[in-house]
């Protein structure tokens, strides 16, 4: 004879083994749920995303993101446990973070560690790897601030411990991208940086130059300029020959302008209170409105200072004049250039 109960809700009777059955199943669900949330809770914890995002890239996982701002050159990074040390270039005592924080690092010079955790092994033996991995950033305002001029800046070390090694893998492939983008603007730096230089030398070089040639000028002994005929002949001596030439006079009988030329390229040119001794090699003649303008090397010429010295001469003088002094000085120039004459 089948005996029943009666259930505590309805009124309705349960027989005792639809009980039984109840309690055997009952700890088999509770494992099956158990096993499914922990199965849920793993595959949370390996789940990534990555991608872009306006002005940049991002990589998400389960406590942690790095993100990508280009617009600014900085890597962003937002971690629910991690070790961040700010160190002073200058020196000083360090600051150091630990748990919950974010981390804006600058991007120039920025290096990315990615390692295994190992257990250590005893008796000195190989350790096991523990399916743990180590995330490690490494950055400096270094370079950027000295681009920049800017005092003070900071090294940066943040560790993110106990990444699971399946997503350290799949960060590992995304900072291959972070990689290119750093390369990229530190090799933009260092060309910014190389130009600085040049420039630097440049303007130390042409503040030489300058001062070469005062100092030059300072040692010439004065000359009556008040007698032409004096002035040119001290010109020819300091120039070393004495060739076809050409004098214009101001209002008061001096010297306003002078050119003197010989057959082997070599010239005296005076205009505008400034005298050269040079030649015609790699000259430049133009035409401009009832002069000819020169151009021609100093003793400070390089190819890396291709800057040419320009005297504006034959003010006044009739245009046939000119025309064939233009015409003499192209010939000269064109000689010198292909070889068939030489100034040495």
């Amino acid at each position: 004879m089948l005996r029943w109960r009666w259930c505590l809700h309805g009124g309705r009777p349960v027989s005792e083994p639809w009980l039984w059955i109840t309690g055997l199943l009952t700890p088999v669900v509770l494992v099956v749920l158990g096993f499914y949330v922990y199965v849920e809770y793993q595959a949370r914890l390996l789940k990534t995303h990555s991608g872009p995002i306006p002005g940049g890239l991002r990589f998400e996982a389960h406590g942690w993101s790095v993100e990508v701002q280009r617009s600014t050159q900085q890597l962003r990074v937002k971690t629910r446990l991690g070790h961040y040390t700010r160190q002073p270039l200058g020196g000083g005592d360090p600051q150091v973070q630990h748990g919950p924080l974010t981390a804006t690092l600058p991007a120039p010079g920025l290096q990315i560690e990615v390692t295994q955790s190992v257990r250590e092994g005893a008796d000195g033996d190989t350790g096991k790897s523990t399916g743990l991995c180590n995330v490690v950033f490494r950055a400096s305002d270094e370079t950027a601030f000295a681009l920049a001029e800017k005092p003070d800046g900071e090294h940066y070390l943040l560790r993110l411990e106990e990444v699971p090694a399946p997503v350290a893998a799949k960060f590992h492939q995304f900072a291959g991208q972070i990689r290119l983008w750093v390369d990229k603007l530190d090799r933009n730096l260092a060309q910014q940086m190389h130009l600085r230089a040049q420039r630097a030398e440049a303007e130390a070089a042409a503040q030489a130059r300058a001062a070469a040639r005062a100092q030059k000028a300072a040692e010439q002994p004065a000359v009556d300029d008040s007698d032409p005929e004096a002035q040119i002949a001290y010109w020819r001596k300091l120039a070393g020959f004495s060739g076809t030439s050409e004098v214009g006079y101001n209002q008061k009988g001096k010297i306003e302008w002078f050119i003197d030329l010989d057959k082997r390229g070599r010239i005296t040119l005076h205009a505008d209170g400034r005298t050269i001794y040079t030649t015609l090699m790699g000259a430049t003649v133009t035409t401009l409105g009832g002069e000819l303008e020169i151009g021609v090397r100093d003793d400070y010429w390089s190819e890396a200072e291709p800057e040419l010295k320009h005297f504006r001469i034959l003010k006044g003088a009739h245009s046939d004049v000119r025309r064939a002094w233009k015409e003499r000085l192209e010939i000269m120039c064109d000689k010198l250039r292909s070889g068939e004459i030489s100034v040495q």
